[in-house]
Formats: structure tokens, C-alpha cells, sequence
């Protein structure tokens, strides 16, 4: 009799999944999964057909991940972790991580006995950011069908095609981490409404502990996790907060021995270090061992105690890394390229710093996902429904605060909102189907259309009122560096002064080095180039000269050479740009089609 209460009690304190229709609890329809991911991948291929190239990424950050990749397979050891290629003589330690290049390693590893090196690497730079596309449509799938059914859940997979600010993400070329990140907070999403608190908690503290050892960018979504934990104890229920916290922190430990070694126990602030690991086990061992003790005491006591492990989290960030305590990402970066690099970075900026349909997209999709957790709350049959979609409400809800502000971050919000979503579409689908009157029916379809792409629709109503500017676009994209390929890596090895978009895609097309990339940890080279293309012709020769660099390459019509350009009208750019090109430099003939300039240093 005990053991069925005790059953019974974890069935009513733990089952977060109740169900709203007859068809709620179905399993992942994983024929619709695969057919919309079939389907987004053949439209994607077909728009990037012919430019699946290394020297083809969209950033910088897609290519220098592959040259991690490549330095790996070389030889190089899995700690070190740093580029030397960049920023000489030294090197740049990179804030990156290994996790990351395991699946790129793992395809190019399995192919390159078959078709060769070179067409291994496009294998995998194309299907790795397919396959996260797909993870992150079957989990988002998976959520809505056990809620709503299945045909909500080939509407979820739908949906997560249509945000744009996740699926640009995941198309072919995007390797860097974000893709997979967004799937490991989808995992944690399923954790957090498993039936089961403790298995729940730990699946949900191990994803994000595995994306906390890719990028300290997921800390603020795992501490949101960590908030609704905290509601579900103010509940009466501590397990979801004690198993959560003690994955989060003894997985977090495993990855980064794993993953950084002995080679990595200094503090950053930018990388999950040791003093973020201290500032878990504390908080663990405070849920884990103190919390149930206090089971059967009022919940505002647990809340007490919580205040007391927030107190003591500061403490030991506070004595250990102060540096780390601040708002500010970027507080040791340098002023300078805090001004002239950090604050032209789209990706890292507030939704009304974007474009009118990404923008939109943004707000919307969230907005969306917010209205129907509201109205699935109001309908809901008891109170366990109802503490699922106020859970869900403030998780969509925190995701979607961070996103406004990050647009990278903006993804997880719109794959969250993707699921209580798909019962909107589903709902506005079934009015439709059972309206009798034809001109209504005609009327909803623009509804259901715009529940898809809202902010597609928002750019294509305004465009029609004020036709948009012709974009600037990327250095990496204005100008073709497939055609400087060949030529670029046939000459004699040596450093070059190039643009920060620019030096990612130099390094996996050649054996050169050069000077800065766009990442932070070379905040003094990346001074030293941005100083170059500001100030006079012959600041930029002393600059190359102690940086060893006896080759300029510039895309006169890139973004970043606009942004020097426009900062400096009298500056080393504007010169080149223009043809008032030094006396010091001599110029380099490469093929005219690639729209990229080079020079040399005269002997």
C-alpha cells in the first residue's frame, strides 16, 4: 500500500505531460519529420548548388571551425586548442571546444578513404548542419505530438523550417556550434516535461551542461532552467531542482576534464572554467543534499536556502574571477574593437538593430508561442496541465528575453515557441476545415499563412510601402575568394593584413597566416589591424613590420572595408580603395573575376 501511494504521489507530482485532445500522447511521426527535413534540405541545396566550398562560408566562423577541424586530423593535440595561424608569433588560445569538431571529424574520417580529403570536407560541411536541422525538427515534433497529436507534430517540424533565425543556423556551410546548440536546449525542453522528476532533471542539467562545455552562451538559458526547477520546489516538489542542478554540475566537471584537461584550469569568462564549475557544486550540493531535508518543511524555507546558495555562488565568483561578476560579455575586449568590430556584429545584437523580416521573425514567433501558452492554460482540464504551460509560458518566456537582445539566441526562442505554436496552426486548420461560409474560409488562409512566416509577411507589407535598400553585404560573400583560391595558395608563405571577415576564409583556402580574425581572445591583434586600416599609410607599414607581414588582401566592396571606409575617409582603406595605393606596396596580379585586391611589400 505505501509503494502505490508513493507511485501515485510521483504520477501526480511528476506527470508534466497531460494531454488536451484524444490524439495527445502520440509518438514522434517521424514519416512527416523526415519528409519536411527531406523537403528544407532539397530547397536549401538547391539554393546554394555550386557555392559548397571551403572558401564559400557565410562566416567566419564556419571556416575557422573547419581549420580547427583540419588542425586536429593533422596532428595537433585535442587540448591545445590554440591557432596559430592567427595573431603571430604567438597564437590566439581559442575559447572553442573540441565537441564541436567531433561529428565534422567524424564524417570527413569515414569519407576521405572514399572520395579524397578535399570532397569529404563538402560532405560534411553540408550534411553536419543537416542533420542538426533534423535533430531539432524530430524533438520539436516529438514534444508537439505527445501533446496534440501527430499532425501537430508535422506542424511543429514545419514550423522549425520556417524560423528563419534557427534554420539559417542549420543549413549547408553552418558548422559552428549554434546548430547544436539549439538542439541541447530541445533536449532539455523534453527533459523538463518528462513524467519521471528525476530523470527529467538529469536529462535536462546534462544538455545543457554538454552546451555549457560548447559555449558559456548557454548559461542564461540554464539558468531559467534552474528558475522553473526553483517554481516546481515552491510546489512541494524538490527533485526537479536537486537532480537538475547535480547533472548540470557533475557533467559540466566530466566534459570539461574531458574536453580541456589539465591544459584549461585557468579562469575565463568566456569558457566554462573552474570557477564556473565551483559556483555548480555548490548550488548542487546545496539542492542535493540540504533541500530534502527540508521536504516536509514549508516550501519558503527552501526558498530561503535557495537565496542563501545564490549568496554563496556570488561569493565564490566574486573571490575566485571578479572579472566574471560583470554584465558585460566583452568587458576586457579593447575600446576600439569593442567600437569598431563588436558593434557591427549583427548576429550578437538586439532584434531592433536587424533587418524588418528577422526582426519581426524575432518578436512574432515567440509572441505566437506566448499567446498559445496563455490560451492552452485557460483551457486546460486540472491543475497539472495548467503548471505545465505556466512552465512552459516561462521558459518560452525567458528564452524569448534573451533573444530580443541576442539575435543568435533568438533561434531557441523561436524553436520553443515552435511546439505550443503548432496547436495555434492546428487550431486555426480545424476553424477553417469547419466553416461553412466559403469567403471566411478564404479569409482565414492568410491567418494560417502569416502563423508560418509572420515576419516574412511583415518585410513583404513594408517593402510595398518603402521599397528596401540593396543590403551591404559580407566581405566573405561580396567578393569571390574561390576564384583568389588557387593563386593566393600557390604563393610563397607569409603573414597578411587582411580584414577580420576576411582572414578565416584566407586560412582554410592557404598555408599563410594572418594577423587577426574576428575573436576576441586576439584583442591586441585584432587593435593592431583595425589601427592599420584607420591610420595613415605609414602607421599600417610599421604595424605589418612587427607583425611579420609582407602581404595586403582586401574585398574593396565587403562590409568591413565600408565600415573602415566610413570611420576614416583619409585612412590606409580609404587609399587602397580608392588606388592611392603606398609607394611600399606593389601590386599583385590575381584573377579580377574573385573582385579581391593584393599587394606586397617591395623588396
Amino acid at each position: 500500500m505505501a509503494l502505490a501511494q508513493a507511485g501515485c504521489l510521483s504520477v501526480r507530482r511528476g506527470a508534466f505531460a497531460g494531454s488536451l485532445g484524444e490524439e495527445s500522447g502520440a509518438s514522434t511521426p517521424w514519416r512527416a519529420v523526415l519528409a519536411v527535413w527531406l523537403l528544407g534540405a532539397a530547397l536549401m541545396l538547391a539554393a546554394g548548388w555550386g557555392s559548397f566550398s571551403p572558401a564559400r562560408f557565410l562566416d567566419g566562423d564556419d571556416a575557422l571551425r573547419l581549420q580547427q577541424v583540419r588542425d586536429l586530423l593533422a596532428g595537433q593535440g585535442w587540448f591545445d586548442l590554440t591557432q596559430y595561424r592567427i595573431a603571430p608569433p604567438d597564437g590566439v588560445p581559442m575559447h572553442w571546444t573540441r565537441i564541436v569538431d567531433v561529428p565534422i571529424a567524424a564524417v570527413i574520417l569515414l569519407l576521405r578513404p572514399l572520395i579524397g580529403a578535399a570532397q569529404a570536407e563538402v560532405v560534411a560541411i553540408v550534411l553536419v548542419p543537416l542533420l542538426t536541422l533534423l535533430a531539432a525538427m524530430a524533438l520539436t515534433a516529438r514534444l508537439a505530438a505527445r501533446f496534440f497529436g501527430a499532425k501537430a507534430g508535422a506542424i511543429a517540424a514545419l514550423l522549425v523550417l520556417a524560423a528563419v533565425p534557427a534554420s539559417f543556423r542549420m543549413m549547408p556551410l553552418r558548422i559552428d556550434h549554434h546548430g547544436w546548440q539549439y538542439v541541447l536546449a530541445l533536449v532539455a525542453l523534453n527533459g523538463m516535461v518528462s513524467r519521471s522528476a528525476r530523470p527529467g532533471g538529469v536529462v535536462a542539467g546534462l544538455a545543457l551542461a554538454l552546451s555549457l562545455a560548447i559555449s558559456l552562451e548557454a548559461l542564461p538559458l540554464a539558468v531559467i532552467f534552474a528558475g522553473v526547477c526553483a517554481v516546481r520546489l515552491l510546489r512541494g516538489d524538490d527533485r526537479w531542482l536537486g537532480s537538475y542542478m547535480v547533472s548540470l554540475a557533475l557533467g559540466g566537471v566530466a566534459l570539461f576534464l574531458a574536453t580541456r584537461g589539465a591544459v584549461g584550469l585557468a579562469d575565463y569568462c568566456d569558457a566554462l572554467s573552474p570557477v564556473h564549475l565551483a559556483v555548480f557544486l555548490w548550488v548542487a550540493g546545496v539542492c542535493g543534499l540540504i533541500l530534502p531535508r527540508l521536504r516536509t518543511r514549508p516550501p519558503a524555507l527552501g526558498l530561503i536556502v535557495l537565496g542563501i546558495a545564490g549568496l554563496g555562488a556570488l561569493a565564490i565568483m566574486g573571490l575566485r574571477a571578479p572579472q566574471c561578476l560583470s554584465a558585460d560579455a566583452f568587458g576586457a575586449l579593447d575600446p576600439l574593437v569593442k567600437k569598431v568590430w563588436l558593434g557591427s556584429v549583427a548576429e550578437g545584437l538586439p532584434f531592433w538593430r536587424q533587418g524588418l523580416v528577422l526582426g519581426a521573425t524575432m518578436v512574432l514567433l515567440p509572441a505566437l508561442g506566448l499567446l498559445a501558452c496563455w490560451r492552452l492554460w485557460r483551457k486546460a482540464r486540472d491543475g497539472q496541465q495548467r503548471e505545465l504551460w505556466v512552465d512552459m509560458a516561462l521558459l518560452l518566456g525567458g528564452a524569448t528575453l534573451i533573444g530580443l537582445l541576442v539575435a543568435r539566441a533568438s533561434a531557441v526562442a523561436c524553436l520553443f515557441a515552435a511546439v505550443p505554436a503548432a496547436w495555434q496552426v492546428l487550431d486555426q486548420i480545424a476553424r477553417w476545415s469547419a466553416d461553412p461560409l466559403l469567403l471566411r474560409r478564404f479569409a482565414r488562409v492568410p491567418l494560417i499563412v502569416a502563423l508560418f512566416v509572420p515576419g516574412a509577411l511583415v518585410g513583404m507589407g513594408a517593402s510595398a510601402f518603402d521599397p528596401p535598400k540593396p543590403a551591404v553585404r559580407r566581405s566573405t560573400q561580396a567578393c569571390d575568394f574561390a576564384a583568389l583560391a588557387p593563386q593566393i595558395a600557390a604563393m610563397p608563405r607569409t603573414t597578411i593584413l587582411s580584414g577580420l571577415d576576411i582572414g578565416p576564409t584566407l586560412l582554410v583556402t592557404s598555408q599563410h597566416t594572418v594577423i587577426a580574425t574576428a575573436h576576441h581572445r586576439a584583442s591586441a591583434a585584432m587593435r593592431d589591424l583595425i589601427l592599420a586600416f584607420l591610420g595613415p599609410d605609414h602607421g599600417a607599414r610599421a604595424i605589418m613590420a612587427r607583425r611579420g607581414a609582407t602581404m595586403v588582401v582586401i574585398c574593396p566592396t565587403g562590409s568591413e572595408s565600408r565600415v573602415y571606409r566610413k570611420l576614416a575617409p583619409d585612412g590606409f582603406m580609404a587609399h587602397l580603395v580608392k588606388g592611392k595605393v603606398p609607394y611600399w606596396l606593389e601590386p599583385v596580379l590575381v584573377d579580377a573575376k574573385s573582385g579581391v585586391k593584393v599587394w606586397r611589400v617591395r623588396q
